[in-house]
């Protein structure tokens, strides 16, 4: 009976050990791209027509050139950073425009996004959605 006691107390202690070693901490970081300016190309998905957009990221905030020319004000964003990549998401809005919500992955000097505009009408709500990719403005 005790050396069934010790297998069954060895095996506990293994599987903690690999439980503990193959969790990601992830933690939400303040500020963690401020600084960064991609430049790049957006477009509807599913539409061939692409234009140059610039995101910026400062003192915590989230910008995009072509749509604070819409009337978008710029938004918080947050970040976590996991192994060689940092996941962020932000939200902007139009009192009149609606709001476009971003998620998107930085991986080195890259950045691939996916936003999607909403717009709620009184008879009718619409929802296109987007992506950019784009590199570190240098």
């Amino acid at each position: 009976m005790t050396n069934m006691l010790k297998i069954c107390q060895l095996f506990l202690f293994t599987l903690s050990l690999v439980f503990l070693f193959s969790v990601t901490i992830v933690i939400a970081q303040e500020g963690l791209l401020d600084g960064k300016v991609f430049v790049g190309q957006y477009g509807e998905k599913h539409k061939r027509t692409v234009k140059e957009d610039e995101l910026r990221f400062m003192n915590g905030k989230f910008h995009s050139i072509v749509y604070a020319k819409k009337g978008f004000n710029e938004g918080v964003y947050t970040a976590r950073a996991e192994e060689d990549k940092i996941y962020f998401e932000a939200t902007i809005v139009n009192p009149k425009q609606g709001k476009i919500k971003w998620r998107g992955i930085v991986h080195g000097d890259s950045i691939e996004v996916n936003y999607r505009w909403s717009k709620k009408g009184w008879f009718s709500s619409t929802e296109k959605d987007y992506s950019f990719n784009g590199t570190l403005k240098k």
